[in-house]
């Protein structure tokens, strides 16, 4: 992922030994001369510009400011001797940097003014102290760092949604099914068991089973259906890159779609950048950033292919012992073929029964004018039979 500098941005400070706001290149306070310690934060400035002098900027990306190890004064980044005591700062340390904080970003500062909260007087929105007394202005806040999602710990604990409830619920549904079963299994209102029928006296009795039946039936009916795939050049759509297209592809349209994400600029790329935040470069100056990727375009396109498919389905259908396939002309091939057969019987008392054998041999077994012995259930269903 790209980072995409956006620009820079002064910062502030408060002198902790009087109360005073110090730009943030100031190393000591200018009301009272305390040093800055590295224990003091730096305070984002409300409606302050972007820096525009480029030699300022350099000085705000040459990084965090050094402590010197034996007085603790303030160093500018590649100091090598500290400015206070001429210590060697390669034991020095370097001050807090990297966090990172909402930006609060507006290109230009407000023509606004704020009020001394001491004396009343109206001084510019810029301003760090009032310009009639000296008191500090509130004109800064401190940095709000992006925070870690976090999860809720009270979820849960109001309402109904800890494991309690749940229980409770699944109890609710246990009971009522078994209600439901008790309910319907009795017969209350109206209903009755599976194998009792009451009757008008309020006594009951048992229900008796009906006897299947046995016919004879002859056999009225052989038919069978076939069905083939015609198999030859058909024209189909499709779609891909165009960098992917086959050869014999035609009627070709393409247009620009999004075919991948990129870290990096490249060409027919599309810059897509995330809501700017700041980095505190430890030298009091931010750093506004963007985090950006590159939505690459390429062409996408629909086009005719020609290639074998199904052309149609060929059938034929008959009576008899043999069934026919259906016609294919020679120029074609074939593809999955398909047979079905049929037979009726009807019985002494004109009543028909169709069955649907799953074998050329099952077929031929039932000629037509051939006599079967069958047993009948109460539902009208063969479930045995026996040549004659």
């Amino acid at each position: 992922m790209a980072q995409k500098v956006v620009g820079y941005r002064e910062m502030v400070w408060t002198c902790p030994n009087c109360g005073a706001k110090n730009p943030g290149s100031s190393r000591t306070c200018k009301s009272c001369g305390a040093a800055m310690g590295e224990d003091v934060k730096f305070e984002q400035q409300t409606n302050a510009g972007m820096i525009k002098d480029e030699k300022v900027i350099e000085k705000a990306k040459q990084g965090p400011d050094i402590y010197c190890a034996y007085c603790g004064n303030r160093n500018p980044a590649g100091a090598k001797v500290c400015s206070r005591c001429g210590a060697d700062l390669s034991e020095g340390k370097e001050r807090e940097h990297g966090t990172q904080h909402s930006a609060h970003l507006d290109d230009r500062p407000k023509e606004e003014t704020v009020k001394c909260p001491a004396c009343g007087a109206e001084n510019p929105v810029s301003a760090l102290k009032c310009r009639s007394c000296g008191t500090p202005l509130n004109t800064t806040q401190q940095k709000d760092e992006i925070p870690a999602v976090t999860q809720n710990d009270n979820a849960g604990r109001n309402g109904c949604a800890g494991r309690g409830c749940f229980i409770f619920i699944m109890l609710i549904i246990i009971f009522g099914v078994i209600g439901m079963f008790l309910l319907n299994g009795c017969g209350i209102d109206g209903g009755t068991s599976n194998f009792f029928t009451g009757n008008q006296g309020g006594d009951y009795v048992v229900n008796t089973p009906v006897p299947n039946t046995v016919l004879n039936a002859v056999v009225s009916s052989q038919t069978w259906q076939t069905s083939v795939q015609v198999i030859g050049p058909v024209d189909s759509r499709a779609s891909g890159w165009r960098d992917s297209l086959p050869s014999d592809a035609k009627n070709v349209r393409c247009e620009n779609k999004k075919r991948y994400t990129s870290d990096k600029e490249v060409k027919d790329s599309v810059e897509v950048c995330g809501t700017p935040y700041a980095i505190d470069m430890g030298n009091g100056y931010e750093q506004f950033v963007q985090d950006c990727v590159y939505d690459v375009y390429e062409p996408y396109c629909e086009y005719t292919v020609t290639k074998n498919g199904v052309i149609e389905t060929a059938r034929a259908n008959g009576n008899g012992p043999n069934p026919e396939a259906p016609f294919v002309d020679s120029k074609y091939s074939t593809g999955n073929q398909s047979v079905s057969y049929t037979v009726q019987l009807r019985d002494e008392n004109g009543r028909t029964y169709t069955l649907n054998p799953s074998s050329l041999t099952e077929y031929r077994s039932y000629t037509v004018g051939t006599e079967f012995e069958i047993e009948v259930n109460n539902r009208g269903r063969i479930i045995n039979m026996e040549k004659k």
